[in-house]
């Protein structure tokens, strides 16, 4: 389960009212999957989500009776009857309906989806997505559209089911304990989701967002070496300032400084521990450069002690002597550059 409690919280007001529609199999789940299941249906009703639980297998009277058994408020429904499954969950009752034999995003159940307005569409799955050692957490409906992997139809169909106007659709494995929970309450999930929608951002910083930015430097100032930042300093600099948002979350960091000599400074450079595998630092590089390209400088250079090689093998930059950089930043080298070391990339 996701351990940071903020990161937790603050799903619970845009998820409030929404309805999330899930698709399970309980006749092919395991008895401890399907009761872990139901109790995160549960935690979801009870911070406001609106649920339907659609049942494509022979599982559906060992789900009505778990949910008698763990005290749920639920109704019954068909897909022919939108407006009633609308009345028990404006109620704010589950809705539990049974499709046997159905796909997990059967046409039948997007249309039905969609219909309803359902935020999110989630589909347990009786076997895990394999991606040939890629890591998929979120993915346009586009690059779904264009899978070529293990169950590109699967895929193929998620995004036809954007296109009809779900937002968002959730592939997880049912066996994987905890999935719901993880997938929902986590910037990246555990499953793979196909979305439509604005899901990860670059964009410039807000004074909103200052004290995230500090909180996130704060905690690898020892770690990573990077040099601590004011509020002051920070809000004074905004138009400097670019942050990458996960679900308006804020996850990394950068800053450009530019110089008269016509060159700017890639720094503050920051993505979150947790996110910091997913490629996120190549983003906001290149976010970086893009911004400097706007301002027509000829090169960036950055400083750093620990970076060096990603710069380098990674970015394309290139070592340089500390010289080459503007004399008025060669002044400002202070204990903190102490051993740093200098890398520069010439832009188109």
């Amino acid at each position: 389960m996701q351990s940071d409690v903020r990161a937790v919280l603050q799903y619970i007001p845009s998820f409030r009212g929404n309805i999330f529609v899930v698709v399970l199999n309980g006749g092919q789940m395991t008895e401890l999957a399907l009761a872990e299941a139901l109790l995160d249906l549960s935690a979801l009703l009870q911070i406001g989500v609106r649920v339907v639980v659609i049942s494509t297998g022979n599982g559906e009277a060992e789900i009505s009776q778990r949910l008698v058994d763990g005290e749920l408020k639920w109704g019954c429904s068909s897909m022919d009857t939108p407006e009633h499954t609308l009345e028990v969950l404006n109620r704010g009752q589950l809705v539990l309906i049974n499709v046997p034999g159905a796909e997990p995003l059967d046409d039948r159940i997007v249309s039905f989806g969609r219909e309803l307005g359902a935020s999110k569409l989630i589909s347990l799955l009786d076997q895990p997505i394999h991606t040939e050692g890629i890591t998929l957490h979120a993915i346009s409906r586009e690059t779904a559209r264009n899978w070529e992997g293990d169950r590109k139809e699967l895929f193929a169909a998620a995004a036809g089911a954007c296109d009809r106007g779900i937002p968002r659709i959730h592939l997880l494995d049912a066996t994987r304990q905890g999935v719901l929970m993880d997938e929902l309450f986590s910037n990246e999930g555990v499953g793979v989701m196909i979305h439509s929608d604005d899901y990860l951002s670059i964009r410039p910083i807000t004074s909103e967002d200052i004290p995230e930015l500090l909180a996130m430097i704060g905690r690898s100032i020892r770690d990573a070496f990077l040099v601590p930042r004011s509020y002051e300093e920070i809000e004074s600099s905004l138009d400097e300032f670019l942050v990458l948002t996960i679900d308006d979350n804020v996850v990394g960091c950068i800053a450009l400084h530019q110089y008269s000599e016509g060159c700017g400074e890639v720094a503050c450079l920051y993505v979150k521990q947790s996110h910091g595998t997913e490629g996120y630092g190549r983003l906001l590089v290149h976010a970086a450069e893009m911004r400097a390209k706007k301002l027509r400088l000829s090169s960036v250079f950055a400083l750093s002690t620990r970076a060096v090689d990603y710069f380098t093998k990674q970015l394309g930059y290139q070592l340089i002597d500390v010289s080459e950089i503007p004399e008025s930043r060669q002044a400002r080298l202070g204990e903190s550059s102490r051993g740093s070391l200098v890398v520069r990339k010439i832009l188109d």
